[in-house]
């Protein structure tokens, strides 16, 4: 008898600005990850059979099949991890919705839906707080890839080795307009450029920001969006990578939207605003930013997402 499992997972969007590796906040659009055994019994020992990758969406030419995929990989540790390992032949299939090399969280979906959907066949052996340290060391930082798998808003960090966080619901009447440049954004290539250090100034900036952004999702104080949104750490130097990246924060802002911002890495920007008319007025506005500046771009409007992996 077979066995299958289906989990959905949300894009992300870190950093919103000056929250840089300790942000993120989850979108309601979704990778799905089918795992699925043609026998339902488990082995302690590794299997010779051999997987079957089926990539569907986003990035179905690109992605490579074989044992460097990160869906491969993820779930090939949780069978490690739990020492459970299917007996007969098994099949993985992503149907991906999320751009890659976006800043939408791409690569972290990929690694939670691979986690949850092994664990989730394996009986779920491994708890999240496990799940969670995998995931971390496989991305090497927490930003993404915990409201990937909480969803909400997330603080998060690494202390004394271990992954801690902190979950926000966020606020009913906020949408997310996302504009993604068609050049993708190696995330690699978007850290290369970082400064080694920061003017005293810049820190204080930040945690000021940072401390009004958190504030005002929290209060609904959107109107502060604004300016808690504003980053001097990585944005400046990421816009030499991005044509009409700052053009199109501002344009966004001048269209209406409460605050706007480098999505992650990029090469996305991201604006927070109400529901209705007003999200196409600033998706366009963004889309002619980019435009102006010879870069070729598309826009959606994304909700916010509360509940993080889906199993189905």
């Amino acid at each position: 008898m077979s066995k299958k499992v289906t989990v959905q997972v949300p894009a992300t969007s870190a950093n919103l600005g000056p929250g840089f590796d300790v942000l993120g906040m989850a979108l309601a659009l979704y990778n799905d990850v089918e795992l699925e055994t043609e026998e339902s019994q488990f082995s302690s020992f590794r299997q010779s059979t051999s997987p079957t990758l089926t990539i569907e969406g986003e990035g179905a030419s690109q992605l490579p099949k074989d044992s460097s995929n990160l869906i491969l990989q993820s779930v090939t540790k949780v069978f490690e991890k739990a020492k459970r390992w299917p007996k007969g032949p098994w099949r993985l299939k992503t149907i991906n919705r999320i751009p890659l090399a976006r800043g939408l969280g791409s690569s972290s979906a990929a690694i939670v839906g691979g986690l949850c959907a092994a664990n989730a066949l394996t009986g779920g052996r491994l708890p999240l707080s496990v799940l969670v340290e995998m995931a971390v060391a496989m991305e090497g930082h927490p930003d993404n890839v915990v409201p990937a798998f909480v969803g909400g808003l997330c603080v998060s960090g690494v202390v004394k080795d271990e992954t801690r966080f902190l979950k926000f619901p966020v606020p009913s009447g906020l949408r997310a307009v996302v504009c993604s440049p068609e050049r993708p954004l190696e995330t690699r290539e978007a850290r290369r450029v970082l400064p080694s250090r920061v003017p005293f100034a810049a820190a204080v900036f930040t945690s000021s920001r940072v401390a009004f952004l958190l504030g005002a999702l929290i209060q609904k104080r959107f109107d502060w969006l604004d300016f808690a949104m504003e980053d001097v750490l990585h944005q400046p130097v990421r816009a030499r990578l991005i044509p009409g990246m700052r053009f199109a924060i501002a344009e966004a802002r001048k269209a209406g939207a409460y605050g706007a911002a480098l999505s992650g890495a990029g090469s996305s920007v991201i604006a927070l605003t109400k529901p209705g008319p007003i999200t196409k007025r600033i998706g366009q506005a963004m889309q002619s930013a980019f435009a102006a500046r010879g870069v070729a771009s598309r826009w959606q409007e994304i909700d916010l997402e509360n509940k993080g992996v889906r199993y189905r």
